[in-house]
């Protein structure tokens, strides 16, 4: 006769994550953000690059998620967008 597993203990839900400003982030360079538009906020998206000066403003590249892996994996330039760092925000 087989022994049933024991359970494993409940532990809880994780803590919900609180969206941190890219400013305040050591490293953007592969994290997942979310970026605010005035239509809403656009999510699964990842940071390419630091907050450099594109023209006058502070910028951060962005790639969407597919786009980030397929870069990963394939090594296939992904299409780039330079955001305003003031309107990225980390998961």
């Amino acid at each position: 006769m087989t022994e049933r597993p024991r359970p494993l203990p409940y532990f809880g839900a994780p803590p919900a994550r609180q969206p941190r400003p890219s400013r305040g982030e050591p490293t953007l360079w592969g994290k997942r953000v979310i970026l605010s538009t005035p239509e809403g906020f656009i999510y699964d998206m990842r940071a390419i690059s630091e907050i450099h000066v594109n023209g006058a403003k502070d910028s951060v590249d962005i790639a969407s998620e597919e786009d980030y892996y397929r870069w990963m994996f394939t090594s296939e330039p992904p299409r780039v967008e330079p955001y305003p760092a003031h309107l990225v925000w980390v998961e």
